[in-house]
């Protein structure tokens, strides 16, 4: 049997007191990253920043086309833009209408990319790399051309969908204006806007479930989870960082609604059809008002400032996380 022999321990320290703490090291000031940022800080203030002043002068001004042609500052109102801006009825239901249509947006392009990217992450390796390079195809549509798609699709007179629909044995939609009604006007507009985001939403939620290990996934089905249960608690925490983050920029995107719907009503949106960006676009240049479109602006950016400033803390929070 052979013996075993303990190892000769040296004489042990004292244990630290109060009095023996030494200060923390001082971390050494780094210039370099503050040198690297300063280019994008430029440029950040070059291609925004001026623009962004210039909005705010004129927002207090009244500026039609006279000095602007004439190149010469508009009067000075004071709060007066604002004040006919926030006691405006026409305002507040664009404001209204803005909030819902990017409600309704935000909730059904995350819903449909989250049960897509599901359904992608149970298939095989060969099926999901043809629809991952089909969904990359559709994010690459130029926006404008994406309307001009959906305008043929609703044609009155030639549509793709009211020649289904007619041929399905709805005879009433041969020659219908989907426009007419702003309710199945702006249906098809939120088809669009949604069939332009899910590529995005869609790839970005796949990668994110891609990290989830299987190993948990599969613990969880062999104590009984059902599908749902599995995802409430194996996916969902792993991806709920991506979630917030898709979710913020979505919100962002949405809220800035404009292309769509400025160019599938042919330049010119009906009341009806008016979201704030449109709104503000119709009363600078449709009136000529360039102070009180202005005006509009700064209410819509600091509309969205709550959204900003939630987004760059989760960001923040995932780098310090990392």
């Amino acid at each position: 049997m052979t013996a075993v022999v303990g190892k000769a321990v040296g004489p042990l320290e004292p244990p630290p007191t109060l009095g023996d703490e030494r200060p923390p090291k001082r971390r050494r000031f780094e210039s370099t990253p503050y040198f690297l940022v300063i280019p994008t800080l430029l440029v950040i203030v070059v291609t925004l920043g001026i623009p962004l002043y210039k909005i705010v002068v004129l927002a207090f001004q009244h500026q039609t086309k006279r000095e602007l042609y004439t190149n010469k500052p508009g009067d000075w109102v004071g709060f007066q833009n604002f004040s006919d801006v926030l006691g405006s009825a026409d305002f507040w239901s664009v404001v209204e209408r803005t909030f819902v249509v990017c409600a309704v947006l935000v909730v059904l392009s995350m819903a449909i990319a989250l049960l897509l990217s599901l359904m992608m992450n149970q298939l095989s390796r060969w099926v999901r790399t043809p629809l991952m390079a089909l969904l990359l195809f559709v994010w690459a549509i130029p926006q404008i051309v994406a309307v001009e798609l959906f305008v043929w699709f609703t044609d009155p007179n030639f549509g793709v969908i009211n020649y289904m629909l007619d041929k399905l044995g709805f005879h009433g939609f041969k020659t219908h204006d989907w426009f007419v009604d702003p309710v199945q006007g702006w249906i098809v507009i939120i088809a669009l806007v949604v069939w332009q985001a899910l590529p995005f939403l869609t790839v970005t939620l796949t990668a994110g479930m891609s990290m989830v290990p299987k190993e948990l996934g599969e613990a969880a089905r062999m104590d009984g989870a059902n599908p749902f249960q599995v995802f409430r608690t194996v996916t969902y925490p792993t991806i709920k960082p991506l979630l917030i983050i898709a979710t913020s920029l979505s919100v962002i995107w949405d809220f800035q609604l404009f292309n769509q719907v400025f160019v599938i009503r042919q330049t010119k949106p009906e009341p009806d059809y008016q979201v704030l960006s449109v709104f503000s676009y119709t009363q600078a240049f449709g009136h000529s008002d360039y102070g009180l479109g202005a005006a509009i602006s700064i209410l819509t950016i600091l509309a969205m400032l709550g959204m900003m400033i939630f987004y760059v803390r989760q960001m923040l929070r995932i780098g310090d996380a990392d």
